[in-house]
């Protein structure tokens, strides 16, 4: 049923785009494809296998965002409130606006960052970077941090400093990818009582059987850790270090390690209304709300990268719109989110399809491999 899926993937491999991947579908409930290609360590000639643990990156955010809708289901926080309610960092919020001279100044913000805007990444915390004067403002600060002998040492002391730093723009006033879904995992931490590990560990992870999914790798794992690969600089593989102990900062916006089977239990329990056996995670009308579009036409039309054609955007979630301007053969409805590393899943309610696909690419080039996936599996249906 899966030829073209089975020869797309090979072929990623085989034309040397990529040093390997894996991937799982399931439709009816039923694995119609499953394949590993490639190597998880190239230099040791480790091939891909099917417990092979991927840096899942911004996959991390889905997993994040189903932490804490637990939490708003049990009423503890209203969308629209205050993030300041929950980390006093964010109190009196400023912006950098930047100047046409390339200077920017310090100025209050107009309002308050609030929750939906961090689940819509709408809230104006950047990642640190050289986008914008806030992110470059926080890149340079967290830079003076680290050589004066460190950051902040816990999640939710980090998340408050960065609640102190400048926003890119006013609150709610369009789309940029950053931060938001990381203080999000804060919150829970807040709310729970709990780190943030903790908290998914007992009521995602042990629910759903994840036994490969957290935000370290034990020693005795470390070896079924895929390498990533530098795929426009000869497959030269990343020195990043896996860590095997619990670490400081648990990043609920890009650090958890999983497996595809692990994940493709996360997404089947989302295609299902928030259940997945006996294991209830969310209510059925809340998996509704995380994936509908929730952007205003004026964030819309900052919600501009290339992979997010066709696409609105929910609560830490893309959401298909139209699959005419994504030039995709797919389902309104399809929703679902990526990772830096190439990684990406989706979920298809018309289709009662789940698709995880889990690669080691730096940089992640989803544009170039995405599109030629999706084409294949939906081309593969009856």
């Amino acid at each position: 049923m899966m030829q073209l899926v089975q020869d797309t993937l090979g072929r990623f491999v085989s034309s040397g785009e990529i040093a390997g991947c894996a991937a799982r579908i399931m439709r009816n409930d039923e694995v119609c494809f499953e394949g590993q290609y490639g190597y998880a360590n190239r230099e040791n000639s480790v091939p891909m296998a099917e417990d092979t643990i991927f840096a899942i990156a911004s996959m991390s955010k889905v997993i994040t965002v189903a932490g804490i809708m637990q939490l708003y289901e049990q009423g503890l926080f209203k969308l629209w409130d205050p993030v300041r309610e929950y980390l006093p960092g964010f109190r009196k919020p400023t912006v950098a606006k930047e100047k046409p001279d390339g200077t920017y100044e310090i100025i209050p913000a107009k309002g308050d960052v609030t929750m939906r805007q961090l689940f819509t990444m709408t809230s104006g915390v950047p990642y640190p970077g050289k986008e914008t004067a806030a992110a470059r403002i926080r890149l340079e600060k967290e830079e003076r941090h680290r050589k004066e002998g460190g950051m902040l040492p816990s999640t939710v002391d980090y998340c408050n400093w960065v609640g102190q730093q400048p926003l890119a723009f006013e609150p709610g006033e369009k789309w940029m990818y950053g931060f938001s879904i990381d203080i999000l995992g804060a919150v829970i931490e807040v709310l729970s009582g709990q780190t943030l590990g903790d908290y998914l560990k007992a009521h995602i992870f042990d629910p759903l059987d994840m036994t490969d999914t957290g935000f370290y790798v034990p020693e005795e794992k470390q070896s079924r850790v895929a390498v990533r690969y530098h795929i426009h600089d000869g497959m030269k593989p990343s020195e990043r270090t896996i860590p095997s102990e619990k670490p400081e900062f648990e990043s609920g916006g890009g650090g958890l390690f999983s497996t595809v089977r692990d994940y493709s239990r996360f997404a089947q329990m989302l295609l299902h209304g928030g259940t997945l056996g006996n294991a209830r995670i969310l209510g059925r009308k809340t998996i509704d709300l995380i994936a509908m579009d929730h952007l205003t036409p004026a964030q819309q039309a900052t919600h501009d990268w290339d992979t997010q054609r066709g696409y609105g955007y929910g609560l830490g979630v893309r959401v298909m719109t139209h699959p005419e301007m994504a030039d995709i053969n797919g389902s309104v409805g399809e929703w679902g989110w990526d990772g830096a590393f190439g990684n990406w899943f989706c979920v298809d309610p018309k289709e009662n399809l789940t698709c995880v696909y889990l690669t080691t690419n730096l940089p992640g080039d989803h544009y170039r491999f995405i599109p030629k996936l999706m084409a294949s599996m939906y081309a593969s249906l009856d």
